[in-house]
């Protein structure tokens, strides 16, 4: 079969919308539950972990950690809240955004690639009119209960690289026919095995590699 379709994968954090959307929903969660001590804790282990040179791998699973015994409904229904607390004309990254819609007059996919949660996903991939989220697998008990746990693979470095090919595979597009847009170095691994990858920010730590390999920059 003629693989004729594209995608446009985009990378959240800093590349569509102007803040970590983890972090930002971690400092909510905790003070809607008047539980700020559990946050200052959170994060100076964090910025300990960091220091000494802690995976990213290993950070994300000590984030999604904090939501263990946490029912998954709740998680969304609070995704919907903060999302509704963020959203104002400051959130998104315009030139981004510009970039998204132009995929979507061009009846491009549109996927979202992050290491964020899809209950913080969702609603922002509902605002801009996107379907598809390759995201933090959380494992789920059967009753519906957050485990403390995520699968494989991590959507982060190589893991966003993994996630795009097997859904490229599924979808039977061709991944040199289509597009990723990035902010970070970490987002090199997905962003090298499209045809057309985008580095979103000029100054960013992912423009000096961009421009050494000719990548296009917004």
């Amino acid at each position: 079969m003629n693989k004729s379709k594209s995608a446009a994968f985009f990378d959240v954090d800093e590349t569509l919308i102007n803040m970590k959307s983890m972090f930002n929903f971690l400092q909510f969660w905790y003070q809607e539950r008047n539980e700020t001590e559990r946050l200052k804790s959170y994060m100076s282990n964090f910025k300990n972990e960091v220091k000494n040179g802690t995976v990213r791998e290993q950070l994300n699973r000590d984030y999604y950690r904090q939501f263990k015994g946490v029912y998954y409904s709740n998680l969304v229904e609070a995704g919907e809240k903060w999302f509704s607390s963020i959203l104002d004309e400051n959130l998104f990254i315009d030139k981004a955004i510009e970039a998204l819609k132009r995929h979507q007059i061009q009846n491009v996919d549109i996927v979202f690639v992050s290491g964020s949660m899809f209950p913080l996903l969702s609603p922002i991939a509902n605002h801009l009119g996107v379907k598809d989220i390759l995201c933090a697998p959380i494992a789920l008990g059967s009753d519906g209960i957050v485990t403390g746990e995520i699968g494989i693979p991590q959507t982060i470095g190589q893991g966003k690289k993994e996630a795009i090919l097997h859904f490229c595979n599924n979808k039977n597009i061709d991944p040199e026919k289509c597009y990723a847009y990035g902010d970070d170095i970490s987002d090199i691994p997905m962003m090298e095995i499209t045809g057309h990858p985008i580095c979103v920010g000029k100054n960013s730590n992912l423009s000096t590699h961009a421009l050494l390999h000719g990548w296009a920059i917004i």
